[in-house]
């Protein structure tokens, strides 16, 4: 019987012992790239396929992590990358040929592209993708609200703003923006700017967003979508619509911003608008491109800084957003969606990689890498720490919530048409008022909405 007993805990023994290794390595936090002593996977031979968009500084520091994770890995990774927008001809050309690459950037259009993405959610339960340091809260927003499926990790949080020179404000006697400045404030400074110039005070803005964001600063309460993505929340009082329509046109008329043939020249080169030459004063961007255009705006002796979207109301809402800026989703199709999982893995949460990324394109949704960034006042510099604290500010004002972390599959063509037929109409005098065109742009709103629904 002892025997008997014996061998019985021995047998358990062995079990258990064959079973510790794996346990240990599926244990919490198993594939923390920035544990001492981490063994990277071995791909030698393998090739892993990426593809992003941005500007050239984000090419130059994306090719530095992808050669750094080759070396660690022994991988051969072939790349793609364009400017914002050619990359979406592009990835449509390689979506209707199912020839995706097995990794790709993704913005908050996703809810557009989502029969491509494969859901991470068993990359993260199964730890493969480490979200120890990322919260609930940023893992949402890449989450489909509507079934839970997580399309992607963030690259990092950022909020559509403005940036300005303060040297040309001054040159103009314009009193810099202010946390809570109206668009009768910015309508002002145009014209004194551009006045004391003699060239548009701005030249690159978003007139999707900024119309969408009068509508929510319009009062409490009102947004353009509803919060799912899954309808309007638009109530027909198209006041808001007229409005913005009216104001941006009119500065456009009067020479303060710039024309559509300068703004499609200068396209979505972030790099390239002409703040960054000192040639204008003011520029409607996402805080992730701040770094790269400082850094041009820089070579010219340009210091720029960041302020908020201007208010309809003073004491109204912001209109803020604070959300992710973009994210690294798998190609439903890709015949290799666990190295690209590692890929992943290692792009969000090394430290020694976002040492290079520097929240370039997002302020980081991992919560070590930012602590580490922000310690490192090599990286943490003037420009940088400008980034942290607009972020912080933008997520203060007790409205940025109020915002679906997608977008609408029917909010691409919406844009389009409120940019070429309305803002581009108004233009060209094609409206006999600001409001017409905004009554028949939510009537063609509707029908577009409809379209898609149906498919």
């Amino acid at each position: 019987m002892r025997k008997s007993i014996v061998a019985m805990l021995l047998a358990i023994a062995m079990l258990c012992a064959m079973a510790l290794p794996a346990v240990a390595e599926k244990a919490e936090g198993w594939n923390n790239v920035n544990a001492e002593g981490y063994t990277y996977p071995d791909y030698s031979g393998q090739t892993l396929s990426i593809m992003w968009w941005g500007s050239d500084t984000r090419a130059r520091i994306t090719e530095e992590v992808i050669h750094l994770w080759e070396e660690k890995t022994g991988a051969t990774v072939e790349f793609e990358n364009y400017d914002g927008g050619g990359y979406w001809t592009v990835f449509q050309s390689k979506m209707a040929a199912g020839d995706l690459p097995d990794v790709f950037q993704m913005g908050n259009n996703w809810l557009t592209y989502y029969d491509t993405i494969e859901p991470l959610n068993a990359y993260v339960e199964d730890g493969t993708i480490d979200t120890t340091a990322i919260s609930p809260a940023m893992l949402a927003t890449t989450t489909n609200m509507a079934n839970g499926d997580i399309t992607g990790i963030s690259n990092g949080t950022n909020a559509r703003c403005f940036a300005y020179n303060p040297a040309i404000f001054d040159e103009a006697g314009v009193p810099y923006p202010t946390d809570n400045w109206t668009w009768d404030d910015f309508a002002a400074a145009c014209r004194a700017i551009t006045e004391a110039t003699g060239n548009p005070a701005m030249t690159t803005l978003e007139y999707n967003f900024l119309t969408f964001t009068a509508v929510t600063q319009w009062q409490e309460g009102y947004n353009f979508y509803a919060m799912d993505g899954s309808d309007f929340a638009f109530n027909g009082d198209t006041a808001p619509l007229a409005y913005i329509i009216d104001l941006l046109n009119t500065l456009q008329q009067e020479g303060c911003i710039a024309d559509f043939g300068i703004q499609n020249e200068i396209g979505k080169n972030i790099e390239a608008d002409w703040i960054a030459f000192g040639d204008s004063a003011i520029v409607n961007l996402s805080s992730n491109q701040f770094q790269a255009l400082s850094n041009i705006a820089a070579e010219s002796g340009i210091t720029l800084e960041l302020a908020t979207v201007p208010r309809v109301h003073a004491d109204g809402q912001s209109g803020m957003v604070v959300r992710s800026s973009q994210q690294m989703s798998i190609y439903k199709n890709s015949e290799k969606k666990d190295m690209a999982a590692n890929f992943i893995n290692f792009f969000i949460n090394s430290i020694e990689a976002n040492a290079i990324l520097n929240c370039e394109r997002g302020v980081s949704v991992n919560s070590d890498v930012l602590n580490a960034l922000k310690a490192d006042t090599a990286l943490t510099n003037e420009v940088m720490a400008k980034v942290y604290t607009a972020i912080d500010l933008f997520g203060s004002f007790p409205d940025t919530a109020n915002s679906s972390p997608a977008e609408p599959a029917a909010n691409e063509e919406i844009s389009d048409v409120l940019l070429k037929t309305y803002f581009q109409g108004m233009a060209d005098s094609k409206f006999e008022s600001a409001q017409a065109a905004a009554d028949q742009f939510w009537a063609e709103a509707q029908e577009i909405w409809k379209k898609y629904e149906a498919a």
